[in-house]
Parts: C-alpha cells; structure tokens; sequence
C-alpha cells in the first residue's frame, strides 16, 4: 500500500483500538490492516497485553497517634519536675547551701 494509508492508519489506530473510530474508518482500518503486514504488526504490537513493572514497595512509616503524642509530652514533663524536685531535695539535704 502507499505510505499516505500507511501513516493515516497509524494516527488512526489508538482511535480505532479505544473503539471511538467513526464506522468509516473502522472499515478503512479494517481493509489497510487485511492487507499490509506492517500495519497489522502495529496493531498487534499496540493491542498486545504489556507487562508494567511492579511498583516498590515503600516502607510505612510509624505513625504515633495524637492522643499518644499528647500523653507523652505530659509524661516528659512530669519527668523533668520529678527529676527537678529530686535535686532540689538532696541539695536541700546535704546542705549544699
């Protein structure tokens, strides 16, 4: 066939494979592709099953709830006042002052 019907049904074959082509270019489709070995090579190769790779897996981060935050900051506090109420007492104690 000549290279004009070559390069039309080559725009035209996504169109034509997503089932959107008007009935006349399915036929012309249709007819080219009968015919012209280069031009049903590309139809298979676009209509054939592709293997995508598998996407990474991502490692999940551990999420600390807000109530736990919340209960963990308060703890940290009580922490540092009971550590801050031992010193003053063994100052107090051994008579620092």
């Amino acid at each position: 066939m000549s290279n004009i019907e070559c390069d039309l049904v080559a725009d035209l074959l996504p169109v034509y494979i997503d089932g959107k082509a008007s009935a006349a270019s399915k036929k012309f489709i249709e007819e080219h592709i009968k015919t012209c070995q280069d031009c049903r090579d590309i139809y298979e190769a676009m209509t054939a099953d592709m293997q995508l790779p598998k996407p990474e897996k991502r490692k999940r981060r551990f999420k600390i709830p807000s109530l736990l935050k919340i209960l963990l900051g308060v703890l940290g506090y009580l922490v540092f006042v009971i550590v801050l109420i031992v010193i003053i007492n063994y100052i107090l104690m051994n008579g620092v002052f």
